[in-house]
């Protein structure tokens, strides 16, 4: 029986291996403008073109409904007041992180106020692929999504998920890095409430989306709890506040549910990875090179209860491609040969510096060689 990529997902995500690797990514939209440019065919999206095995992605977005403002606008940037209330400045004509100028939960009153905005509600979904960002996505009504959500014809052949934020990554978006931190040693109970809040969110909003007819595989996890010389918290800061909060998700995911799950996380989680194994899930991504993470020590401790998604330096796939092979090839073999489960993929996302011939390179390279 031929396995295609739905099934193929599922298997690394449950302890077992299947035919070959899995391939996905995350092209920035520049980078798919700039391959448009390259060969790629007019209105077709590159996880298509290249066979992706993780495409469709829903998200069920925790923000507070606050009207998106434009504050201030010039010819090179956009200061915008989003749908959280931070405030950021955007460039227009080039890609880079935003400024922020503002958080929208500065004080316990700040929350208060706030807090009772969040509600589910059938109007809180959005479906694209995977890797595309928010303003690419279709969302609006239960019904316009999950026409949108029909009309992919490959939503039964490839992994689909649904992505959330962890307690962390959800306080941290509406507070910002400094403040959660301070927060957390300051104020717990602050934190304690927002994570409590959040939680009951999203196991509401997810009831709404299951009984609607969407059938997910999977859920994607964000929580850039850590940087690239470790977690941003100490191990035992973060059992005692977030980790509770973190498996109850997954318990309802995962344990009520049956999805998977892969959890994201910038920079090095080295020193989570117990808890995060313990609260159940089933993948780490992206293993940011530069953070020192690497597929090939990773699997030797936990190849066998982890999957494991990324590990491409981004770096080297905007170089030479030599290179690239040298990289991608490196780690297939050593996947290949201690039977590790592992779904290619760049270790963050892919900028536009990189070209279409080196990303069809990966590909290509997972689809000759990557067969276990």
């Amino acid at each position: 029986m031929a396995i295609n990529s739905k099934d193929r997902i599922r298997m690394l995500l449950s302890g077992q291996v299947p035919d070959r690797m899995g391939k996905a990514d995350a092209p920035w939209p520049e980078a798919r403008a700039r391959w448009y440019k390259e060969g790629v065919p007019a209105g077709v999206h590159v996880n298509d073109l290249l066979g992706m095995d993780l495409r469709i992605n829903i998200k069920m977005p925790p923000s507070f409904r606050l009207e998106e403002k434009v504050i201030e606008e010039n010819n090179e940037f956009q200061v915008i007041s989003d749908a959280d209330g931070n405030v950021s400045k955007y460039w227009k004509n080039k890609s880079g992180v935003p400024m922020h100028l503002r958080y929208a939960i500065k004080t316990r009153a700040d929350w208060e106020r706030l807090k009772d905005r969040l509600v589910p509600s059938d109007d809180r979904f959005a479906v694209g692929y995977y890797g595309n960002y928010w303003h690419e996505y279709t969302h609006g009504s239960l019904a316009t999504v999950k026409a949108a959500y029909d009309a992919f014809k490959v939503k039964d052949e490839t992994f689909v998920s649904v992505e959330m934020p962890d307690p962390y990554e959800y306080a941290m978006a509406k507070m910002g890095d400094e403040n959660i931190l301070i927060a957390m040693a300051m104020e717990p109970d602050l934190l304690r409430d927002m994570f409590e809040r959040l939680v009951k969110y999203l196991i509401a909003q997810g009831q709404i989306l299951f009984s609607s007819g969407f059938k997910p595989d999977g859920v994607f996890v964000g929580g850039d709890i850590a940087y690239k010389n470790g977690l941003l918290m100490s191990p035992k800061m973060y059992r005692e506040l977030i980790f509770p909060y973190v498996k109850r998700m997954i318990d309802h995911f995962k344990g009520e549910r049956g999805l998977r799950i892969i959890y994201h996380s910038d920079g090095n989680p080295t020193q989570a990875l117990p808890m995060l194994y313990e609260a159940g899930i089933d993948c780490i991504q992206p293993m940011e090179v530069n953070a020192g993470m690497d597929v090939r020590k990773l699997a030797k401790e936990w190849g066998d209860k982890l999957a494991f998604m990324g590990n491409i330096s981004t770096t080297v796939m905007s170089g030479p491609k030599d290179k690239l092979r040298e990289e991608v090839m490196s780690r297939i073999e050593y996947c290949k040969k201690v039977r590790a489960r592992y779904i290619i993929h760049s270790d963050h996302s892919v900028p536009d510096t990189v070209p279409f011939e080196n990303m069809r390179l990966v590909v290509e390279l997972v689809d000759k060689y990557g067969y276990y």
